[in-house]
């Protein structure tokens, strides 16, 4: 009889995988914040995975794109032209996977941040304004499993329902 030999897996081996994910107008079209963020969070760069599509995908199709990915957690860039499919989107992912927390950035999530929250159950939080540091921060809790509340820039759903919104950040300087 064939004995599997044992492997150790340190507990500061295992990565979450993040999941930037990005829902464009077009085709042509790409997300540069979604590659921005990576970028900027460059010591965690192995942990964030980008994945991007368009409005005239099936909603089906992305779900189980993202799905078959197996993310800790989910980002989505939120503009204008796709917000209500990123709703849609993260109602329908929590529904398959209710222990992954989605996250929400953009232009289109950073203002009322309380209101969006409250009307979407199934998103975990908020980064508001520039993501860059957020994010790069966010990633650092999420792998450390520590609190989000030293973290400027968010708004996000406690254990016992309430919203927090902490400060916003100050922008970075350019050539950061």
């Amino acid at each position: 009889q064939y004995e599997f030999p044992r492997i150790e897996i340190k507990e500061e081996e295992i990565m979450k995988k993040i999941l930037l994910t990005a829902v464009n107008a077009k085709y042509i079209h790409s997300n540069l914040a979604v590659y921005s963020l990576r970028a900027y969070a460059r010591e965690l760069k192995e942990n964030i995975v980008l994945a991007e599509y368009t409005i005239n995908n099936r909603t089906e199709y992305i779900l189980r794109e993202i799905y078959l990915k197996k993310p800790d957690v989910i980002c989505f860039s939120c503009y204008i032209w796709n917000i209500e499919y990123v709703r849609e989107l993260a109602a329908e992912f929590h529904k398959l996977r209710p222990e992954v927390p989605i996250w929400v950035g953009g232009p289109e999530v950073s203002f009322e941040t309380e209101r969006f929250l409250k009307e979407n159950p199934a998103i975990t939080g908020i980064m508001m304004g520039e993501g860059e540091r957020t994010l790069t921060e966010l990633c650092t809790s999420f792998e450390q499993e520590s609190s989000l509340e030293k973290i400027d820039g968010i708004s996000y759903r406690r254990g016992d329902g309430t919203v927090a919104v902490q400060p916003l950040r100050s922008l970075l300087p350019m050539d950061e």
